[in-house]
């Protein structure tokens, strides 16, 4: 009986150890599943959360002059030729945003002609129908600017816009642009911009620099001379790195793109021209080199031009206006307007009356010279820094006789940085 009982006691004790294990591998694998659906929830809820993030840094501007209407023979590369059985129009926007843009869907609905029951686009990669766009410019790069959508439509369908070109814009098309994240941009066309009043003018964002010797400087050397830059001219006719010249763009004519050194021929000033190249220029830890301080020095003269697009539904004239560029508190670059460049290649520059009439949808450089008394080396900076700010334009000259009647004209510009490169050591171009 002994036996039995330590035997019984044994079994007993064998499938209580069971039970307690099974309990404790029942709570770890409960224990184990919750952790997964945990993790699984955090990980889903991130991904929504930047999901949420770059939907909201989505942002496409359009730009003037918005759609233009190409001919009936044009060629869309890689896409097909607008015969007489499309009518196509090239829509540029710019993805000032801080994440690409994919756009899924274009609407279009007008007023009195056109999409007057709303016109809705998909993206194709050949041009086989109506109602499409060239997938091709489907996705718009971060920070990429005027970049161009094909739309066709159907040759009996022509969007309406304006019929008077000595009369104001009025908004006849409503544009929307669908995105992959579910964003909708609208805008509308022809621009509205209202002339006899205080406006916006627009610039395309591009803005160059220029430079040349200047007289009555105070004894830290010769200035520059943007025309020296390695890549302005042909080699061997210009400075190097080693005297302080660091842009190697290449020249392009006028209008060149904005990777390129242009030569315009400006009257009045050595040698008859100016070369611009890209907005940035050198600062030296001494005054004995960089740029910026044979400028502050008086040695070097500075000159900015502006890209503008006259985006109004009439002629304009520009002949005054002021440029101001900001880096920190007093630190100001300013400047006032030299004269414009304008028309089809080679252009013209002109700086006094008569003044050029600007046609509607026509572009001009805008050209200020600077200010040498400018403030920003009050508080030098020890780093490169970026200067930001507009520039105005106005058809009321510096003698204010214009009179500010129904064709007066004043804009805003809103220009492109301007950088300033700290350089620790002369010559370098760090």
């Amino acid at each position: 009986m002994r036996k039995l009982r330590i035997r019984r006691k044994a079994v007993s004790t064998m499938i209580g150890g069971v039970i307690v294990l099974g309990l404790f591998l029942t709570a770890l694998i409960s224990m184990v599943y919750v952790s997964q659906q945990y993790d699984q929830y955090q990980t889903q809820a991130s991904r929504m959360s930047q999901y949420d993030i770059q939907k909201s840094s989505e942002y496409l501007v359009f730009n003037p002059p918005g759609l233009k209407q190409l001919a009936s023979n044009a060629v869309v590369p890689g896409w097909g030729t607008c015969t007489t059985a499309y009518n196509c129009y090239n829509m540029t926007v710019t993805n000032l945003g801080g994440v690409g843009v994919q756009i899924v869907r274009i609407y279009i609905n007008s007023t009195g002609s056109g999409c007057t029951t709303l016109c809705v686009f998909n993206p194709t990669q050949q041009l086989t129908a109506p109602y499409e766009f060239n997938q091709a410019g489907q996705f718009v790069n971060r920070g990429e600017t005027n970049h161009v959508v094909t739309l066709a439509l159907p040759s009996a369908v022509t969007l309406p816009g304006q019929t008077n070109p000595t009369e104001p814009a009025s908004p006849l098309n409503a544009i929307f642009i669908a995105t992959s994240m579910g964003n909708v941009f609208t805008f509308q066309w022809p621009f509205t911009v209202v002339p006899g009043i205080v406006t916006e003018a627009y610039s395309q964002g591009i803005m160059k620099v220029a430079y040349q010797s200047a007289s009555g400087g105070y004894g830290y050397g010769t200035g520059f001379d943007s025309k020296n830059e390695p890549g302005a001219v042909a080699a061997g006719s210009g400075g190097t790195v080693g005297t302080g010249y660091c842009h190697t763009e290449s020249a392009e004519p006028y209008p060149a793109g904005p990777g390129y050194a242009e030569e315009l021929t400006v009257s009045g000033l050595s040698n008859n021209n100016l070369w611009f190249v890209n907005p940035w220029i050198t600062y030296g830890s001494s005054d004995s080199y960089g740029i910026l301080n044979s400028v502050e020095n008086g040695n070097t003269q500075l000159y900015l031009y502006v890209i503008i697009v006259n985006t109004s539904g009439a002629d304009y004239t520009i002949s005054g206006g002021t440029i101001d560029l900001t880096w920190y508190a007093a630190n100001h670059i300013d400047g006032t307007l030299f004269g414009i460049y304008y028309g089809p290649a080679p252009g013209k520059f002109y700086s006094g009356s008569p003044w050029p009439t600007i046609r509607p949808g026509d572009f001009f450089y805008a050209i200020y010279k600077v200010d040498n008394s400018i403030a920003m080396l009050n508080n030098p900076p020890s780093r490169s820094v970026m200067f930001w700010g507009c520039a105005s334009v106005t058809d009321t000259g510096t003698s204010g006789t214009s009179a500010e009647d129904a064709t007066f004209y004043s804009g805003n510009i809103l220009s492109s940085g301007f950088w300033i490169r700290y350089e620790a050591t002369s010559g370098g171009c760090a």
